[in-house]
């Protein structure tokens, strides 16, 4: 996991010809997995001796990967050129001014910055990092984002990732308390700020018994108004639940959504309930049974498939 924006410390070196280098390498590993120096130059419109030299910055910098054993030059985007290009973008579009180099979260497969809006609002920048020695793994939480795609870029993944979570928070949003988004582009997701604190991050004996009960209803409140919807989260838990500073929640990281149209999303969402409930039992000894909260789920999934459900 990346504990700081690499591209950042690039970022003000970067020419506008570095970002055309960038962006033939992004286009062209499409169709190649190391691209020929000279496809990227014919790209740049510049002569490979210039392509070359440039490369080689952005080789120094952690931009780009090289790699001549293979019969020619060849060059692979790394995740940090795909964070500067998607800065650019977002910079282009006046969604963002700045970004701090230093995360503010952590998660599987992502890191989440602090960003500035040319307006001087703060805003959330998630950038979503599938791959390395754990991508096996971190593919296994997202099959339902390719599992018919024929592209293994793991950058690839990472904006269909990111393309997915951004679409969830506008369908949710107007409904339920997720995060608003403001945009996005390629594995990257900008949306509000809201200041507070993960469950999973908050002490046991930072909040009461009681505050944790009240704490859970509303989490089971908003997330029956999103199966109703037709939306399972699929990885409910208390890692995923923001309590507000004014005391509020907030159900984040919709990645790996699914509708309740999906055939796996039944069994998804006893899943769902079950960590929730058995995290407040464990943690703040809140007692409420699967059997007691289950049957109104269960009605709203139904009823979101537009299947009958008796009494």
């Amino acid at each position: 996991m990346v504990s700081k924006l690499l591209a950042l410390e690039a970022y003000p070196n970067l020419k506008d010809l570095d970002f055309r280098i960038l962006r033939g390498v992004e286009l062209n590993m499409r169709h190649h997995r190391w691209v020929p120096l000279e496809d990227i130059a014919r790209f740049a419109r510049i002569d490979v001796e210039t392509a070359s030299f440039r490369l080689g910055k952005l080789d120094d910098w952690g931009l780009v990967f090289r790699r001549s054993d293979i019969g020619y030059i060849g060059y692979q985007l790394t995740i940090h050129g795909y964070d500067a290009l998607a800065i650019r973008a977002l910079a282009k579009k006046g969604v963002i001014e700045g970004i701090s180099p230093v995360h503010i979260g952590v998660g599987k497969d992502a890191d989440v910055y602090v960003g500035i809006t040319p307006n001087g609002e703060k805003v959330a920048v998630k950038f979503n990092r599938i791959g390395g020695r754990t991508a096996s793994r971190k593919a296994a939480y997202h099959r339902h984002v390719f599992h018919d795609k024929h592209h293994t870029s793991w950058l690839y993944i990472s904006r269909l990732i990111a393309k997915k979570e951004h679409e969830a928070l506008v369908l949710l949003s107007p409904i339920a308390r997720v995060p608003r988004p403001v945009a996005w582009n390629r594995h990257v997701v900008v949306m509000e700020f809201v200041e507070g604190r993960e469950l999973a991050e908050i002490r046991d004996t930072d909040i009461s018994r009681e505050m944790a009960s009240e704490v859970l209803e509303r989490v089971l409140e908003e997330y029956l108004k999103i199966v109703r919807f037709g939306i399972v989260h699929s990885d409910m838990s208390e890692f995923n639940i923001v309590l507000t500073e004014d005391g509020d929640i907030l159900i984040i990281d919709w990645a790996q959504y699914i509708p309740t149209a999906d055939p796996e999303s039944y069994e998804l969402l006893k899943r769902d309930l079950t960590v929730l409930l058995n995290a407040f039992r464990r943690r703040w000894k809140v007692e409420r049974k699967f059997e007691d909260v289950w049957p109104e789920f269960e009605r709203a999934w139904r009823e979101s498939r537009g299947e009958d459900y008796g009494d």
